[in-house]
């Protein structure tokens, strides 16, 4: 039973979410459960030839960006996390450390022979120390795929 769930956003891309977030949504709802949502941006890096403060606004942008996202979904009431570093590194990081149960994540497009799972899910789902769940968009199997639809969730 899930008691705290994370939701890792990107807000520049759709599919990190369109999906996951009914699904995470419907999850918290079953389980009474409390819903987060991580976003986390590149660290930028500090050159010579940079203000001192560029990039200040990133958090903001990102936050309000994600807030958006919730509002769009009925989500408005979900907690937003905004991290720096390497995706997978700060969403395993803040799941244990603040003691998440399951992640929901959304699978990408992808190639053999990974298909859908990216390398920061597949991180995730190799390292996490909670149950992740990967959310995967059904219809693609239905447009003449030609390998196993069963077989693909072994990948799992």
């Amino acid at each position: 039973m899930a008691k705290k769930i994370l939701l890792p956003i990107d807000h520049t891309d759709d599919r990190s979410w369109k999906l996951a977030l009914p699904v995470a949504l419907e999850q918290a709802k079953f389980y009474g459960a409390e819903l987060h949502a991580v976003s986390v941006i590149p660290e930028i890096i500090q050159l010579p030839n940079l203000p001192a403060n560029y990039g200040a606004g990133a958090k903001d942008h990102v936050r309000n960006a994600v807030q958006a996202i919730l509002d769009h979904g009925d989500a408005s009431d979900v907690a937003i996390h905004i991290e720096e570093g390497s995706v997978y590194r700060e969403i395993l990081k803040l799941a244990y450390k603040e003691g998440f149960d399951l992640i929901v994540m959304a699978s990408t497009k992808g190639d053999f022979p990974n298909y859908e799972i990216g390398p920061n899910l597949a991180r995730v789902v190799r390292n996490a120390h909670c149950t992740v769940m990967v959310v995967r968009d059904q219809s693609r199997y239905l447009k003449g795929y030609r390998y196993d639809i069963t077989a693909a969730h072994a990948f799992v």
